[in-house]
């Protein structure tokens, strides 16, 4: 799944009025709404807040919030379709310049605050991982780090107490080769214990 990585903001002028853009990801209705609210509250004297959100579960919506109907919420929908996001709510706020846009103006503005909104968003691949922790004593640790790295293992936390202690997130097509690698440059002494299933940042 491709998301986007925090908030992103851009702002779009046209005829003297300008369109503040904000993308950020949200993975459900409730977060998408919070987050609705909260621009809002930001922007009290601000005529619009059209938006439109696509989400992994299928869940979408938009809406014109004022604006003549058609001309702002399906427009940035439609932008956010062919961006190939998912988990992702745009935003474009909309402060009146005291010129009128039209209908035709209106979509072409609202299509380009979410297109450049999202054009600038970090981009990250969120890949389904396992998560395990490990115990190691210092010789071992440091006889199976390098090896372990270079497969592509991913060390999220490693703390040095009395042992190091190291959180792997594990890719699933690549569990079973872990844990026998694991077991294999240890002899068995250092056993993995599975934790939970998390999704993984990879940026692109």
């Amino acid at each position: 799944m491709i998301t986007v990585r925090g908030r992103t903001e851009t702002t779009l002028v046209v005829k003297k009025s300008r369109f503040i853009g904000l993308v950020c990801r949200v993975s459900n209705e409730a977060e998408a709404q919070q987050a609705l609210d909260e621009r809002r509250r930001q922007h009290r004297d601000a005529r619009h807040h059209c938006f439109a959100y696509l989400l992994e579960s299928g869940a979408m919506r938009c809406s014109d919030d004022g604006e003549p109907q058609g001309t702002a919420g399906q427009p940035m929908l439609e932008v956010l379709k062919r961006s190939g996001l998912t988990d992702v709510l745009v935003v474009s706020t909309r402060y009146f310049g005291g010129i009128l846009l039209g209908a035709p103006g209106l979509v072409r503005a609202y299509t380009q605050s979410a297109a450049d909104t999202l054009e600038a968003a970090p981009k990250v691949e969120l890949v389904p991982c396992r998560v395990y922790n490990c115990t190691f004593d210092f010789a071992s640790w440091a006889r199976v780090q390098t090896p372990l790295t270079q497969a592509g293992y991913v060390a999220d936390d490693v703390s040095y107490t009395d042992a190091v202690r190291v959180r792997f997130l594990i890719q699933q097509d690549m569990e079973n080769r872990f844990l026998n690698h694991v077991q294999n440059l240890t002899q068995g002494q250092a056993v993995p214990e599975y934790m939970g299933d998390h999704m993984m940042e990879r940026g692109i």
